[in-house]
């Protein structure tokens, strides 16, 4: 590509115009992203940590930066790549509360190929098809995540914790993935992770599968996530290698839009964690329902309560210590075709073994890596917030 027009490229996404720029070869570049702050009080009480007094903070929503491209190879194909970036932190530098910092490609990065009748095949580093085409982002999904990208989100797995509901959710590393075309309201995908380590006579691959349907009002869609020689429950979601242990996740979920201004959701997601030794799997069950309400072209309020039950078999404790629920209510105000005011409330409350965190920004015991970044077991934590986004 023409050094003009990549410049082109860079100050219409700049200024906000998001236009892909077409070279002579028939290739495009498109700049897109999205800046969003919010000012919010949050606090937390009770549990193992004791109480942490209510604090203000200015807080980004995982804003994010990238570019995407594609080349026409002739007879439909298409190369495609994208590198996409996260500004988290944006508001203090980049640096994070426990001492990381936001760097190149530290979000959906690949190349791959596409065709209109065959689907798009693809390698890098991507969210799962659990999470992309059933799960909380959207670019094929098939979301209905209240207040998605602010620290009131429920759903997904957060740096060193996971959320309430669709806790099988990841951004996989070395991972091919597949996405079909749709077909008749159909649309299915497949990713998979290559274990690159192979520790301890494991290999950890992962294997995620998806489904969904979607017909007139009727949204419906169905996942499957596998971590193979993965074994045990672990609050850091991370397990450990045990060779033919595994993790599993299956979720259904689905959304139904009432007359025009009305739509209610919901999902179930079962757990099953495979003991490293002779012990008996534990097994979770989460849940989630939402209403939305459009006010008008411009106003929503969303409302949704998610609810995690508790560990059969767990290690220590009992079943119920690791139980967890959370309320979310929220409103966005379109200002203009990129910009929202949004302002949202959330309280987690979590049994005495469980330590559930606000998504994206987590409240933490420590400033660096050597320190625990998520608060201790059994905290009530609390939120509410104002924020503004402009997405380009």
């Amino acid at each position: 590509m023409q050094q003009s027009t990549l410049y082109g490229t860079l100050l219409a996404g700049l200024y906000g115009l998001s236009l892909p720029v077409q070279a002579a070869d028939g290739s495009t570049v498109s700049l897109y992203g999205l800046m969003s702050v919010s000012i919010e009080s949050v606090g937390v009480s009770g549990g193992q940590g004791g109480n942490k007094a209510t604090t203000t903070r200015v807080t980004d929503n995982n804003s994010r930066l990238g570019f995407r491209g594609s080349e026409d190879l002739g007879n439909g194909n298409s190369a495609i790549w994208q590198v996409e970036s996260s500004l988290r932190n944006f508001e203090q530098g980049g640096n994070t509360d426990w001492g990381t910092t936001a760097t190149l490609a530290t979000r959906n990065s690949y190349v791959g190929l596409a065709n209109p009748r065959f689907g798009r095949l693809y390698a890098g580093y991507s969210d799962t098809v659990y999470k992309s085409l059933v799960g909380s982002t959207s670019e094929f999904g098939l979301a209905m995540d209240a207040m998605s990208g602010t620290i009131a989100d429920s759903w997904g797995a957060g740096p060193g914790y996971y959320q309430l509901f669709s806790r099988g959710e990841t951004r996989l590393k070395n991972s091919i993935h597949y996405i079909s075309p749709a077909y008749a309201g159909w649309q299915g995908g497949l990713s998979y992770g290559v274990d690159e380590t192979r520790s301890n006579g494991s290999n950890r691959t992962r294997l995620s599968l998806a489904l969904k349907y979607v017909t007139g009002p009727f949204r419906l869609g169905a996942g499957w996530d596998r971590q193979f020689d993965t074994a045990g429950y672990e609050q850091n979601n991370a397990g450990s290698a045990a060779p033919g242990k595994h993790v599993d996740f299956i979720k259904l979920l689905g959304t139904w839009q009432i007359l025009d201004r009305t739509s209610i959701g919901a999902g179930f997601e079962h757990a099953s964690f495979d003991a490293a030794g002779n012990g008996s799997s534990m097994r979770q069950q989460d849940w989630t329902v939402e209403v939305k309400q459009d006010l008008s072209d411009r106003l929503n309020l969303q409302l949704s309560y998610n609810r995690l039950g508790g560990l059969s078999n767990p290690t220590s404790g009992n079943s119920d210590d690791y139980r967890a629920t959370q309320w979310v209510v929220g409103s966005n105000y379109a200002l203009g075709k990129h910009t929202s005011l949004f302002a949202y409330g959330t309280r987690i409350h979590n049994a005495a073994l469980q330590n559930t965190n606000f998504a994206f920004i987590p409240l933490t015991t420590g400033s660096n890596a050597a320190n625990t970044v998520v608060l201790a077991n059994g905290n009530t934590l609390h939120a509410v917030g104002l924020g503004l986004t402009i997405a380009f």
